[in-house]
Order: C-alpha cells, then structure tokens, then sequence
C-alpha cells in the first residue's frame, strides 16, 4: 500500500469513526472532540485525487496526440 492510500484508508477510517460514535465523546468528566467532518471529507477527495494520480503515473499515462510525419 503506498503512502497515499494508507493516508486515504486513515482518513476514511476517521470518517467512519465519527459516522459511528459521534463527534465528541464525554467520559470521566473529560471531553474529546474529534475532526471537523467537513475537513475530513476534503480531505478525502483530496487523497482520492492523489492515489489516482499515482495510480495514472505507474501505469505510465501517454499523450494521446499522436504527430504523424507526413
């Protein structure tokens, strides 16, 4: 898995987090706050972007304008 697949698969684990147990937790008269939701979600586009691209760039993307010599 490269690095940006594994910061994808982070992100989106964080996503489900929140999805599942809330934004914020109390326990013990302590308060956690997890990451703004919306920020995850750019994030996550962000790095989907990003694995496409080095998934285009492995496969060695060509131009697809051919010049012909006449």
């Amino acid at each position: 898995m490269t690095e940006a697949q594994q910061r994808l698969a982070d992100v989106r684990a964080a996503i489900k987090d929140i999805l599942e147990k809330g934004q914020s937790v109390r326990k013990d008269g302590r308060e956690l706050r997890r990451a703004d939701l919306g920020s995850l979600r750019a994030l996550e586009a962000q790095y989907v972007r990003d694995v496409a691209a080095e998934q285009l760039a492995r496969r060695g993307a060509r131009n697809r304008i051919s010049y012909v010599k006449i």
